[in-house]
C-alpha cells in the first residue's frame, strides 16, 4: 500500500483523530492537577575499589576491569537489598516517632500528622523519647516478632515513605562515569524526609558493606588459626615421636654416629689387618729361625718353662688388650683401669725379661746347625716370640671388636630407616605449618587492607533539597495526546486490515479471476471541496468506451450490440449505473434498447422493455425472446441493447442468454466481501458460456479513483497541494508545458 493510501484513510477519520487526543490530553490536565511535588537529594561516595591503596603490594597492580565491575555491582546490590531498605525504614520511621512534635528538618507538619493518625498505640509505648537506638531495636523486635505487627505492614505494604517497595523505587544508584565513586540519588514528596532517607541509606550500607568485607576476612584467619594449630599439634607429636626414638636407642645424632661407627670400622680393618700381618710374620720367622736351631735347642725353646713363661706372656698381653679395649670403651672406669693396665704391663716386662734370662742361661752352644751365633737367633727368636704372643692377644680383641662392629651395624641399618620415616613425617609437618603460616599471615596481611580500603569516605554529603523538582505534568499530557493520537490510528489501520471487502479493483481481479473493465465513485458521503460530477462523467466515459472497444473487437460484428449486465446479489448498483450510462451513450448519439425486469424510466430518447419473470424466463435463450411480438423484428434499429437481470444468486435466470450476448458484464460492489457462493454462481457462468464477462466495480472509494481517472478533481489549499508533491516526491512536475 502507498502512503497516500494510508493518509486518506486517517483523513477519512480525521474527526475521531482530533478529538481524542484532545479528550485525553484535557483528562490527564485535570487529573494531574494535583500531582505532589518531587524533591531530591543526591549523595557521593568513594569507594577506592580500583584504585585504593593497598598495604598487601606497593607495586601497582593491574585493574581487573571484570572484578572492578563485579564490586560495583555488589556494592549497588548492598544498597538496593531488602535488608538495608528494611534497616533504612525502621531508622526513618524511629526518627519520626521519637520527636514531640515536626520540624522543617526531619519531617513536614502534614507528613507528621498523616503518620500519627496510622501509628497504634502499642507502637507509640515502644518509643523511646531521644533514643534513636533503642527505639530502632523495638520496632525490629516488633517486626521479627510476628508477620501481622504494625511495623512489618508498614514496611511490606505501600506506604510512600517507609515501604521497602517505594523506597527502592525512589533510590537511584550509578557509578561516576570509570572512576571509584559512587552517585546515590534519593527523591519524595517531602524534602525533610528525603534527605534524612539518604542520610540512613549511606549510613546503613557503609555499616553494611563494613560488616560483610570485615567478616569475610575474619573468617579467612580464623580458618588459617584452626589450621596453624593443628599443624603445630602434628609436629609436635612428629618431634615427640623421634625424640623418644632417640631415647630409647640412644642416638644423640644417628648421622654423625654412623660416620664415626664407619670411620672408625675402616680403621679398625686396617689395624685388623696389620695385626694379622704381624703375626703372620711372627710364625713365619720362628718358623725359619726353629728350622736354624738344633734339636737341643728346640727341646729347650719347647721346655716347661719356657712354655709357662710364653703362656704368662701370653695371658698378660690378653689381658693388656682386654683392659685397653675395656677403658676405650667405658671411660667411667678410666683411672682405675689405667692403674691395671700399668700393673699388667710390668708384670709384662717382668715375664719378658725373665723369659729372656732363661733363654740365655739354658743356650750352651754358641753357633746354629747354619753356624750363626747362637745368641742371634735366641734374641731373634725371642723377639718374634714376644711379638707373636702381642699379636695373638691382639687378634682376641680385635675379633671381639669385630663382633661388637658387627652388632652396631646390624643395630644401627633398620634405625636408619625409621630415622628416615620420622624425619620425613617431621619435614611434612614442618612444610605443612610454614605454608599454613605464610597463608594466615597473608590473610592477616589482606585482612588489614580490607579493613583499610572498607572505610568508605562520603565525598559529598547529602543535601537539604529546597527547591522541587520540575513537574512532568507538560509531559504527561503530551504522552496522553500522542497515547490519545497513536491508538485510535493503530485501531482505524488494525480494523482496515483487518476488512475483508473487495475495496480495489486489483483484488476484484485476484479474487474472482476476471479482468475489470471500469469503475464507479462512491458517491456517498463526498466532500464539497470534491467536484463528484467530473469523476461520475469520466468514470462513465471509461465505461462507454470500454464497451466500445469491446463491440469493435468481435469479429464480423452486426448490429445491434447487445450487453447482459448482471449480479451475484440484489442491490449492486446494476440499474444506477444503466441509468446513467444509456444516458451518456444517448448523448454520444447511439440509440439504445433498455430490457429490463423493473420499469424504470431514464429518458424520452432510451426506450425500454420490461419482460416477465415467468416460469418461461430461465429458458430465454435469445434477445427475442424477452421482447414482445410487436418488438422482434425492430431490434436491428439499434445501436445496443442493454439487458438487466436480477442477481443470479437469489434467482432464476437465463443461462443460455450468456452464450448469445456479444458482453455479459458482471456488477459488485466495493464496500462487501466476495464469498465462496459469488465464485461459484461465476463457475456456472463460464462453464455455460463461452464468452469471458467483464467486471464493473461499483461504488469504489474516490483515492482508488485516481490511477483510472487521474487525479481527483477537488478544491486544494497550496499548503495540500505542496503536502501531496512533498509525499509523492514530485519536487520537479508542472502542470503545464511551457512552449518557447
Amino acid at each position: 500500500m502507498k502512503i497516500v493510501y494510508f493518509i486518506r484513510l486517517l483523513l477519512k477519520h480525521a474527526g475521531l483523530l482530533i478529538i481524542s487526543p484532545l479528550l485525553m490530553a484535557v483528562l490527564v490536565f485535570f487529573g494531574t492537577k494535583e500531582l505532589p511535588k518531587v524533591f531530591i537529594s543526591t549523595t557521593r561516595i568513594y569507594t577506592g575499589i580500583t584504585t585504593g591503596s593497598s598495604i598487601v603490594s606497593l607495586d601497582d597492580s593491574k585493574i581487573d576491569l571484570f572484578a572492578s565491575r563485579a564490586a560495583f555491582d555488589n556494592l549497588i546490590e548492598i544498597i538496593n537489598s531488602k535488608n538495608t531498605l528494611e534497616e533504612v525504614s525502621i531508622r526513618l520511621l524511629a526518627s519520626h516517632l521519637i520527636i514531640d512534635k515536626p520540624t522543617d528538618e526531619i519531617i513536614s507538619d502534614n507528613s507528621y500528622s498523616k503518620l500519627m493518625e496510622i501509628v497504634p498505640e502499642e507502637v507509640k509505648q515502644l518509643v523511646v523519647k531521644g533514643n534513636l537506638e533503642k527505639t530502632v531495636e523495638n520496632f525490629r523486635n516488633l517486626k521479627n516478632k510476628n508477620y501481622s505487627n504494625f511495623i512489618y505492614a508498614i514496611l511490606n505494604y505501600e506506604h510512600p515513605h517507609y515501604s521497602t517497595r517505594k523506597i527502592a523505587s525512589k533510590i537511584k544508584v550509578s557509578r561516576v562515569q570509570s572512576s571509584d565513586m559512587i552517585d546515590i540519588k534519593y527523591q519524595s514528596d517531602d524534602a525533610a524526609i528525603c534527605k534524612n532517607t539518604l542520610d540512613f541509606i549511606v549510613q546503613v550500607f557503609i555499616e553494611e558493606y563494613t560488616t560483610i568485607k570485615i567478616n569475610q576476612s575474619d573468617a579467612v584467619v580464623q580458618y588459617f588459626q584452626k589450621q596453624l594449630k593443628q599443624a603445630d599439634e602434628k609436629l609436635n607429636e612428629a618431634e615427640n615421636e623421634l625424640l623418644r626414638f632417640n631415647q630409647s636407642n640412644t642416638i644423640i645424632n644417628y648421622y654423625e654416629q654412623t660416620k664415626h661407627i664407619a670411620s672408625e670400622k675402616e680403621h679398625f680393618d686396617l689395624a685388623h689387618q696389620e695385626i694379622q700381618r704381624d703375626k703372620v710374620a711372627a710364625e713365619s720367622v720362628l718358623s725359619i729361625l726353629e728350622e736354624k736351631m738344633t734339636a737341643t735347642q728346640k727341646q729347650f725353646v719347647n721346655n716347661k718353662k719356657i712354655l709357662d713363661l710364653r703362656n704368662s706372656l701370653s695371658e698378660l698381653n690378653t689381658q693388656i688388650a682386654l683392659k685397653t679395649y675395656e677403658n676405650e670403651s667405658d671411660s667411667a672406669k678410666e683411672k682405675s683401669l689405667i692403674s691395671n693396665i700399668a700393673s699388667l704391663k710390668t708384670r709384662s716386662f717382668d715375664i719378658q725379661e725373665e723369659l729372656k734370662n732363661s733363654v740365655r742361661e739354658q743356650f750352651s752352644m754358641s753357633n746354629t746347625t747354619e753356624g750363626l751365633p747362637s745368641s742371634s737367633v735366641l734374641t731373634e727368636w725371642l723377639s718374634n716370640v714376644i711379638k707373636l704372643e702381642a699379636a695373638k692377644a691382639k687378634l682376641i680383641v680385635a675379633d671381639i671388636q669385630k663382633k661388637e662392629y658387627e652388632r652396631l651395624f646390624s643395630s644401627y641399618a633398620p634405625l636408619g630407616a625409621t630415622m628416615k620415616r620420622l624425619e620425613r613425617k617431621i619435614n611434612v609437618a614442618e612444610r605443612e605449618y610454614l605454608s599454613i603460616l605464610q597463608s594466615l599471615g597473608q590473610a592477616k596481611l589482606k585482612q588489614q587492607n580490607i579493613e583499610l580500603n572498607s572505610n568508605l569516605r562520603i565525598i559529598a554529603p547529602p543535601f537539604f533539597p529546597i527547591v522541587a523538582e520540575p513537574s512532568k505534568r507538560k509531559f504527561i499530557v503530551l504522552i496522553a495526546f500522542m497515547i490519545g493520537f497513536l491508538i485510535p490510528t493503530f485501531i482505524i489501520i488494525v480494523l482496515d486490515f483487518l476488512n475483508n471487502n473487495i475495496k480495489t479493483w486489483a483484488r476484484v481481479e485476484e479474487l474472482t479471476g476476471l479482468n475489470v473493465a471500469a469503475v464507479y465513485p462512491n458517491t456517498s458521503k463526498v466532500s464539497k471541496y470534491v467536484d463528484i460530477d467530473t469523476i461520475e462523467k469520466r468514470a462513465l466515459d471509461i465505461i462507454a468506451r470500454k464497451l466500445i472497444l469491446n463491440i469493435a473487437s468481435i469479429e464480423n460484428k452486426r448490429k445491434p450490440s447487445s450487453f447482459l449486465f448482471f449480479s451475484s446479489l440484489e442491490k449492486e448498483g446494476k440499474t444506477r449505473i444503466l441509468r446513467f450510462l444509456l444516458k451518456r451513450l444517448t448523448e454520444y448519439g447511439y440509440k439504445i434498447l433498455y430490457i429490463s425486469y423493473e420499469k424504470d424510466k431514464i429518458s424520452e430518447e432510451i426506450e425500454q422493455i420490461i419482460y416477465s419473470r415467468d416460469n418461461s424466463f430461465h429458458r430465454a435463450e435469445k434477445i427475442e425472446d424477452l421482447t414482445p411480438e410487436k418488438d422482434k423484428n425492430n431490434l436491428s434499429n439499434y445501436d445496443f441493447i442493454f439487458i438487466e437481470i436480477p442477481g443470479v444468486l437469489n434467482n432464476s435466470y437465463p443461462i443460455n442468454l450468456f452464450k448469445t450476448v456479444d458482453v455479459p458484464i458482471l456488477v459488485t460492489r466495493a464496500n462487501r466481501q466476495w464469498l465462496k457462493s459469488d465464485s461459484f454462481a461465476i463457475k456456472d457462468i463460464l462453464e455455460a458460456s463461452d464468452k469471458e464477462p467483464q467486471v464493473f466495480l461499483n461504488g469504489v472509494e474516490l483515492q482508488e479513483m485516481e490511477d483510472l481517472i487521474g487525479e481527483i478533481p477537488r478544491k486544494r489549499s497550496r499548503v495540500r497541494r505542496f503536502l501531496k508533491r512533498l509525499i509523492l516526491l514530485k519536487f520537479s512536475s508542472k502542470d503545464k508545458l511551457s512552449i518557447l
